[in-house]
């Protein structure tokens, strides 16, 4: 074989490799969420008026895992060679500022208030794809290998900045001195910048979701503070790569403790498991397992506000553990929460 066909075969063959490293859970693993961003404002006393807030998110993982929870190992059959496999080494960036904007007014609807909120993230994500080979190749064609390799990583390799997917959330909001219920029938709509040729994007696809938000909350008399605010997607299909995102629960909850007036510490956690398999037009687009993806997240926070809810501040940071089919690591959120009037 001519050493000029012999790469262009190898270049092909090992295309299977990259062509799904990073999109291990929904389409590159983006699930339209912004994971522990709820916190004493599941607890906290709302009383109508418009209200603002500015969340801002630090995201960073430096792994993959596969479905069994493993560093994912990507493999490849070259005719004259073998299969040859890669094992993923992968980091994830994110830094995101999710403005929303609510308003609870007065009329009542079965005794809770009406109101709706909008969300806009405005997000500057990266995502470097590593490769690294693990089959043991004679020197010339391993180093030939390894450059193939090299080049399909740089393909799964990129930086991305803009407006994200913007969420609509109408809800009725029941509220007590010691408990809390809201319901939101809520929609994501595809404002974000999307390329499906890109390996990040600011946008999750050109699809929609439907999430239905039920949040339930009690407040003790000794000063312990109890929220969890839990959604479920459905997700249409992404017409610009015949890809259908498979359903799933997410949850975010905190549980504080007021140590005086206003100001709260506890520890907040998140959930993401899908519940069904994602689907493709497209044959082998999506492995037999169905890319579910599930990620579990917990750690401390601690919370200030006025009075009158007025103006709130929070920090928490929080670890990430049990993922499958998604990155693993740590997120940190700096709240603002402002009321209007």
């Amino acid at each position: 074989m001519k050493p000029r066909s012999s790469h262009h075969l190898i270049a092909a063959m090992l295309l299977t490799i990259t062509a799904s490293a990073p999109a291990i859970a929904t389409e590159r693993g983006q699930l339209r969420a912004l994971l522990g961003m709820p916190g004493q404002d599941l607890t906290s006393p709302a009383m109508p008026g418009f209200y603002v807030q500015a969340n801002y998110q630090h995201y960073y993982a430096g792994e993959f895992k596969d479905d069994e929870g493993n560093t994912p190992v990507q493999s490849a059959s070259i005719p004259g060679i073998g299969k040859v496999s890669a094992e993923q080494d992968s980091q994830v960036r994110a830094d995101v500022l999710a403005l929303r904007a609510s308003w609870i007014s007065d009329y009542q609807l079965w005794d809770g208030r009406v109101g709706v909120s909008a969300t806009v993230p405005l997000i500057k994500t990266s995502l470097t794809t590593n490769l690294n080979r693990t089959t043991p190749l004679p020197a010339p064609i391993g180093a030939l290998v390894d450059a193939q390799i090299a080049k399909l990583a740089a393909a799964n390799t990129g930086e991305e900045s803009g407006i994200g997917d913007t969420e609509i959330a109408p809800f009725v909001d029941w509220q007590t001195d010691t408990y809390r219920i809201l319901f939101a029938p809520a929609f994501v709509a595809p404002t974000g910048s999307y390329d499906k040729d890109r390996a990040v994007n600011p946008g999750a696809g050109n699809f929609w979701t439907f999430r239905p938000a039920l949040t339930l909350a009690y407040v003790t008399e000794n000063g312990w503070e109890f929220g969890a605010r839990t959604t479920y997607s459905f997700n249409t299909k992404n017409d610009d790569t015949k890809y259908t995102s498979g359903q799933y629960l997410h949850s975010d909850g905190a549980a504080m403790y007021q140590i005086r007036d206003g100001l709260r510490i506890g520890a907040a956690g998140y959930m993401i498991v899908q519940t069904t398999k994602d689907k493709s037009d497209i044959a082998g687009a999506v492995a037999d397992n169905g890319n579910k993806a599930r990620v579990f997240a917990l750690g401390p926070q601690v919370g200030w506000q006025t009075e009158d809810s007025s103006l709130g501040l929070e920090f928490k940071v929080l670890q990430e553990f049990g993922a499958r089919n998604r990155p693993e690591g740590t997120i940190g959120w700096l709240r603002l929460i402002y009321r209007v009037n």
